[in-house]
């Protein structure tokens, strides 16, 4: 399966967080979307529409896909472009996610909501990147921001 066309350009090293601070998914969500602002990822106008929309996803049920990987995920209205960051928890988070083990590698998707079939095509696509067993642990074993942003852009590639 080729990389959704709308793949390319969607990561950069300043959507890269190699070291939450976050001890809680709350407080993971929250840091992923400063990162995403701070990086200049996502508008800063947009930020807590942002969240409220990942705390919103999350409580329909939790973007952990087990074996230490979560994907939270939203789309926003008025949005541009897509947008992704890619974080990672040295000490792991309670994410809930469905095999109840704690989440080391985030990866965040924001879409615009006009369009949503893109979307869906990229989340599908990221996880099939994040069901590649190597994945979750080069990522832990990445050095630097672009070191984890070349794991992910590999296997889009």
């Amino acid at each position: 399966m080729p990389a959704p066309a709308s793949f390319s350009g969607m990561f950069s090293v300043d959507g890269i967080c190699p070291a939450l601070a976050a001890r809680s998914k709350a407080e993971a969500l929250v840091e992923l979307v400063d990162v995403a602002v701070a990086g200049g990822v996502l508008p800063r106008a947009r930020k807590a529409e942002v969240l409220a929309a990942l705390e919103a996803r999350e409580e329909r049920g939790s973007t952990g896909l087990g074996r230490g990987i979560a994907i939270p995920h939203a789309k926003i209205p008025g949005l541009r472009k897509h947008a992704g960051l890619i974080a990672r928890s040295v000490d792991g988070l309670e994410f809930r996610a469905i095999d109840g083990e704690p989440v080391h590698v985030l990866v965040m998707l924001i879409s615009p909501e006009s369009r949503s079939d893109e979307h869906l095509e990229l989340l599908r696509f990221i996880s099939r990147i994040a069901r590649d067993p190597d994945f979750p642990s080069f990522i832990r074993q990445a050095r630097t921001a672009q070191e984890m942003l070349d794991v992910i852009l590999e296997r889009g590639a």
